[in-house]
């Protein structure tokens, strides 16, 4: 039997989601401790499937994209680290919205198949 496309998002979202928190540990700055232990805040729910959890964890890792693209920006010392950085979190980005689109239009299909009207 066939993987959904959804689970293959799931993975992608969880794998960048951890390297983006490995990446933030390793910086030297302590903010970026900080931000690495409020990326794992909404590890429980993403690895659950819990399509709530994934929509505002897409919101907050759109933040993180925008932080080190504008450090890359700046300091030019650290704009290959800051670009990386970025670079992940707007993969792990795409990847949450992904397996959002994808759950919901599996459990369309699958409403739709049952026969079930939905409101």
């Amino acid at each position: 039997m066939r993987r959904p496309l959804s689970e293959y998002a799931k993975g992608g979202a969880l794998a960048s989601q951890v390297i983006l928190m490995v990446m933030l540990a390793l910086q030297r700055s302590s903010l970026s401790g900080f931000g690495a232990l409020l990326l794992a805040l909404p590890l429980p729910g993403l690895l659950r499937g819990r399509l709530y959890t994934y929509q505002w964890a897409s919101m907050l890792v759109a933040f993180y994209s925008a932080l080190w693209l504008a450090e890359g920006w700046f300091d030019p010392a650290r704009r290959a680290a800051a670009f990386g950085i970025a670079a992940v979190a707007a993969a792990d980005f795409v990847s949450l919205v992904l397996y959002v689109r994808l759950r919901r239009r599996e459990q369309l299909a699958q409403t739709a198949g049952s026969g079930v009207v939905s409101p």
